[in-house]
């Protein structure tokens, strides 16, 4: 009998212990897993772009701005100042002008309409501009920044449209978002919040949101399915 129990507790402690190790192979296999997608958010783009530098140094300019890699970053995470304007960084803004007067020019070419529906705010009228959202919706987050935390503080951000009224989802099916998607990067365009990227901008899609950012760079990004994060390596 005490033959039988001590065969039958071996096999008892190696069923433990081998359920045991299958148990905690799956749990690393897991946890390697999730550390691997959490690690890989931002190389997406891996193999379509690739930043200058491995080592990603955001810095911020004379100006208060926080620049990575000769461009200049806002988002939820990083700001400017009260006074910052766009006169602040004027050589990038008439850049852009004169840029998106081209891009305009050339679209009515080809029969496309653009107009720029909203383009420098100050730092007064988006805290406004986001407050009356607030009290609005309940998802102002994700359609709406903080005063500080817009683009549209430099100057270097464009909502566009094909008529003089303003943005809406529906200008994903028009023929000027047809145009834009082929030829805005031709002019140091980028759409600044692609579909599905939310998880990595902090906003919806929005069809109609254009940041300049020069040709070398607009370049690189003209799939449209690479943000500025994940090129730059700076995603949460």
């Amino acid at each position: 009998m005490r033959r039988i129990e001590l065969k039958f507790n071996i096999k008892v402690a190696v069923l433990i212990i081998s359920s045991s190790m299958i148990f905690a192979i799956y749990n690393i296999n897991n946890y390697t897993n999730l550390k691997n997608e959490k690690s890989i958010i931002c190389m997406e783009a891996k193999g379509k772009v690739k930043a200058k530098a491995k080592k990603t140094y955001i810095t911020k300019n004379s100006s208060g701005a926080y620049n990575v890699l000769g461009t200049i970053v806002v988002n939820k995470k990083y700001g400017l100042s009260k006074d910052y304007t766009y006169k602040n960084n004027k050589q990038m803004f008439d850049k852009a002008t004169n840029a998106f007067n081209k891009m305009q020019q050339d679209a009515q070419k080809d029969g496309i309409n653009l107009y720029i529906i909203s383009r420098y705010r100050s730092y007064s009228l988006q805290k406004w501009l986001y407050d009356k959202y607030k009290s609005e919706s309940k998802d102002v987050d994700t359609f709406s920044a903080k005063a500080g935390y817009s683009e549209h503080q430099t100057g270097l951000a464009f909502d566009l449209n094909d008529s003089k009224t303003s943005v809406r989802d529906s200008f994903e099916f028009t023929d000027a978002y047809k145009w834009l998607k082929e030829n805005a990067y031709k002019y140091g365009f980028i759409l600044r919040y692609p579909k599905g990227k939310s998880d990595i901008t902090g906003y919806k899609f929005e069809p109609w949101h254009y940041r300049y950012v020069g040709t070398e760079l607009s370049y690189k990004l003209k799939d449209q399915t690479t943000t500025l994060e994940e090129y730059l390596n700076i995603c949460k």
